[in-house]
């Protein structure tokens, strides 16, 4: 129960930091390029953590050795393919935007539930995606629905778009993990993997990947690094071990409040009635989607409250 408890409050911070990280990707996009700073972050990541998750690597390396290939499918989707095709998104679209689409990843999550797992989906989950992708559209049509039959996918919103999906497959790809295999040598795997795999982006691209040092940069690098990659990642998994992809991703939905806060007050971005309606639709449609786990919920505090 504890563990439960620890779940639940834990899986509040993924979201706010990973809000965090779209902000920091748009204020920065001029300054970094999108691969350079995917590399870079995840570099920098793996060279704060490697000292402290190498003890539990090395002792559990047989393990890893074992499954390797699964291990590494994981961290090219949420550690190479995920962040790469966010900050290339923010380079054309606002946070905002970004922080919206991506609160779709729970639909994502029962979709290919349902195509990879032979999750049987409900009627009224099905209404429940519907309403969540009409709240994708009103984003991409910014509301202007008599430009339907003219609609250009801005590139940007494609990428998010594309980022949850990706998102969507490592959650959901987390339950083929060994179990055995701690968070601190999973974590350091995923790192040195991720950065691995970035680095022809960044080295073979050079002096177009370099960007200056300067006061941004660095406290941008030194954010993105510390708090969406390595705290936010450790809370993350521990909360979809305990509690499922499903319940997990529900959190994902409070990105665009904790987005809109950051975005208004860092970025000066601008809320529109197209946002709030967007965002409306894509609620409405996790609400009736995934009812059965807020009953779940419910029914666990319920359970707290009479012990």
């Amino acid at each position: 129960m504890k563990g439960r408890l620890l779940a639940y409050g834990l899986l509040v911070l993924p979201p706010l930091f990973w809000a965090g990280n779209f902000i920091t990707g748009r204020y920065i996009s001029e300054q970094i390029p999108a691969m350079s700073l995917s590399y870079w972050r995840w570099t920098l990541a793996m060279l704060i953590a490697l000292p402290l998750v190498f003890s539990s690597m090395w002792r559990q390396r047989e393990l890893i050795v074992r499954h390797w290939l699964v291990i590494s499918v994981l961290a090219c989707l949420g550690v190479v393919s995920f962040n790469s095709c966010v900050y290339i998104g923010l380079q054309t679209t606002t946070a905002t935007n970004a922080l919206i689409i991506n609160s779709m990843i729970p639909i994502f999550i029962l979709l290919l539930s349902s195509l990879c797992l032979g999750y049987k989906m409900s009627l009224r989950q099905g209404l429940g995606i519907g309403l969540s992708f009409l709240g994708v559209l009103v984003l991409l049509l910014k509301g202007q629905w008599q430009h339907l039959s003219q609609l250009r996918i801005n590139t940007g919103d494609g990428w998010i778009v594309l980022s949850s999906l990706v998102w969507a497959l490592y959650s959901i790809g987390l339950r083929y993990k060994p179990s055995e295999l701690s968070g601190a040598a999973f974590l350091g795997c995923t790192l040195v993997i991720g950065s691995v795999v970035l680095s022809p982006f960044y080295w073979l691209n050079l002096p177009q990947a370099a960007f200056p040092l300067t006061h941004d940069t660095l406290w941008a690098l030194a954010y993105v690094a510390i708090f969406p990659s390595l705290l936010a990642y450790l809370a993350w998994n521990y909360g979809v071990k305990i509690v499922g992809a499903g319940i997990a991703g529900q959190y994902i939905h409070l990105m665009p409040l904790f987005g809109a806060i950051l975005g208004l007050g860092l970025l000066g971005e601008q809320l529109f009635a197209y946002h709030a309606w967007g965002a409306l639709f894509i609620a409405l449609g996790l609400l009736v989607a995934l009812l059965p786990f807020n009953g779940a919920i419910r029914g666990w505090f319920s359970h707290f409250k009479t012990h």
